[in-house]
């Protein structure tokens, strides 16, 4: 097996898988985004809330936001105290008064190592002698509980897409035309010669498209032991911190399969 990053950034990855079957890149999407733990805010109590809105409605909203997670605490997920109280949780507090609007940045936490990743989401107006006080605290989780604790957003994979090109069979008029009705930067004219400048960035689309104009001078094929994975989080953990707890999932499972196998 082999893997290769081509994109990585604090939300977002890329990566391509060669050598694997569908079922382990599929396990990975699934534990990406259901079972890599995460902080979110589970418990609101509400002192002051004279806004429009209900108190069950603004705990759903203030459950969604990201909070920082460090990756050395996501195996305290699920660790109680004697008296079943998580051992390990993030406090806040918020005090607003209108007229204004209250944001994910006025949530105050014990501890500013855990302010909320993105300041500027918006939580509920406020009008004029309107009042929001509260206290929350964040636990970890993961998304088999609920969407909150959802660390991998947009996670999916395709085959991996290679494309043969007969420059003897295309003519100048189609190569030109080509370039300019797939997008931009994925076909190119290079000595008066159509090239592929992006092979994993062609798709159906782009077959169909330049057969129109190429015929079986150019064709597209799909590896399926080759795979195209790309995943974002909402900013709670690093991509890469997330990606790299989704494979020590995957491999305490498939070692605890292995011992249960032994075992029959």
């Amino acid at each position: 097996m082999n893997i290769e990053i081509r994109e990585t950034s604090a939300t977002a990855c890329s990566f391509v898988v060669e050598g694997v079957h569908p079922y382990l890149v599929n396990a990975l999407r699934r534990t990406l985004v259901a079972e890599v733990p995460k902080l979110a805010i589970d418990k609101v109590t509400f002192y002051d809330n004279t806004s429009a809105l209900f108190d069950e409605i603004l705990a759903h909203r203030i459950g969604l936001l990201p909070v920082p997670t460090d990756p050395s605490t996501l195996n305290l997920k699920g660790q109680v105290d004697a008296e079943g109280k998580p051992t390990f949780l993030v406090r806040f507090t918020l005090t607003k008064e209108g007229p204004c609007t209250v944001y994910s940045g006025d949530f105050e936490p014990e501890d500013k190592a855990y302010a909320i990743v993105d300041p500027k989401i918006p939580i509920v107006d406020l009008l004029k002698g309107q009042r929001l006080i509260l206290e929350a605290e964040a636990i970890l989780g993961d998304g088999t509980q609920h969407a909150k604790w959802q660390v991998g957003q947009a996670a999916g994979y395709k085959y991996f897409p290679t494309a043969t090109l007969d420059t003897k069979k295309v003519k100048p008029d189609a190569a030109k035309l080509a370039v300019e009705r797939t997008p931009a930067g994925v076909l190119g004219v290079d000595g008066g010669k159509l090239v592929i400048l992006k092979p994993d960035d062609v798709n159906k689309a782009d077959d169909a498209e330049t057969k129109k104009l190429l015929g079986d001078a150019f064709e597209i094929h799909y590896d399926d032991r080759k795979f195209l994975f790309r995943f974002e989080t909402d900013g709670a953990l690093k991509a890469e911190d997330a990606l790299l707890k989704a494979v020590d999932l995957l491999k305490e499972r498939f070692v605890r399969f292995q011992e249960a196998a032994a075992n029959l």
